[in-house]
Formats: C-alpha cells, sequence, structure tokens
C-alpha cells in the first residue's frame, strides 16, 4: 500500500442573501456550473435525487485515462458533504448558518488526499483557490437572488 499524503483547510464565505436560497442554489448541481469559475470543464451528471448527486468532470486539463467521479449527500437545510475520486480524492464538508435575516455564512471544510508529496499545492494555496471560486461563486449567487427578488 502507498503512503498517503493529506492537507485539512477551512474557508467561510458570507453571502447577503437568505439560507433557503443559499442552500437551493448551491445544491442545484448543474452541467455549466463550472464555468461561474472560469473553467473549461464540465460536469456530466449521472444521478440527481433529493439526497444524493453524483458526476463526473471532463476537460482538457484532467489526466488522461482519469474520469473524476464527485458524490455529494445532501443534509437539508443546511449542510452536504462531499467526496471525490478519480484525480485524487477530496473530502468536503458544506454548513450554512443564518446570522441575520438576509446573511448567511457557509462554513467548509476540505481534505485533499495525494497518493504522493510531489507537486502537492500548500495549505494557502488551496486556501486561496477555494477562496477565489467561492468569491466568483457568490457574485451569481447574490445576482441570481437579487433577480428572484424582481420577478
Amino acid at each position: 500500500m502507498r503512503a498517503a499524503y493529506s492537507e485539512t483547510y477551512k474557508v467561510s464565505k458570507t453571502f447577503g442573501v437568505p439560507i433557503d436560497f443559499v442552500y437551493a442554489w448551491c445544491t442545484d448541481f448543474r452541467g455549466d456550473d463550472l464555468r461561474m469559475i472560469g473553467s473549461r470543464n464540465t460536469r456530466n451528471l449521472h444521478e440527481k435525487t433529493k439526497s444524493r448527486v453524483i458526476w463526473t468532470v471532463e476537460g482538457k486539463k484532467l489526466s488522461a485515462g482519469t474520469d473524476p467521479v464527485r458524490v455529494v449527500w445532501l443534509s437539508p437545510p443546511n449542510a452536504w458533504h462531499l467526496e471525490t475520486c478519480g484525480d485524487g480524492s477530496e473530502v468536503g464538508e458544506y454548513r450554512l448558518t443564518s446570522i441575520e435575516k438576509d446573511k448567511t455564512r457557509l462554513d467548509m471544510t476540505f481534505t485533499e488526499t495525494y497518493r504522493s508529496k510531489k507537486g502537492i499545492p500548500s495549505r494557502e494555496e488551496l486556501k486561496a483557490e477555494a477562496v477565489d471560486h467561492w468569491n466568483k461563486y457568490g457574485k451569481f449567487l447574490e445576482r441570481d437572488y437579487k433577480k428572484s427578488r424582481r420577478g
């Protein structure tokens, strides 16, 4: 058995949106979601139920021969759990907390596991990437909430 190397890190993001809208938006997985963060990869949804979502990721930057699988277990009204395999391993815990009438904080904990120490990003690099992604997602989330209020 090969040794595994892992990094665990936590990030939080606050949105000016009520918790129920944030949960629905964050757990409405779609094939083109990754475009919001500038990725050319796409999600191929294989299962989408009230309790679980399964997809694979397809794109040019992925290692040859990989078919990265993502599984999310939904825990309404405020949490979900992610596990990945195929291109490394990642476990993510997501929990929403209502902090004011129209403000919600998303707390995330990730553990990424690698087969070798070679090329492992630092905890700071992993956190910075997660913060960047959620800042981008947050702009779309808040825009969609404002649109929903107008209609």
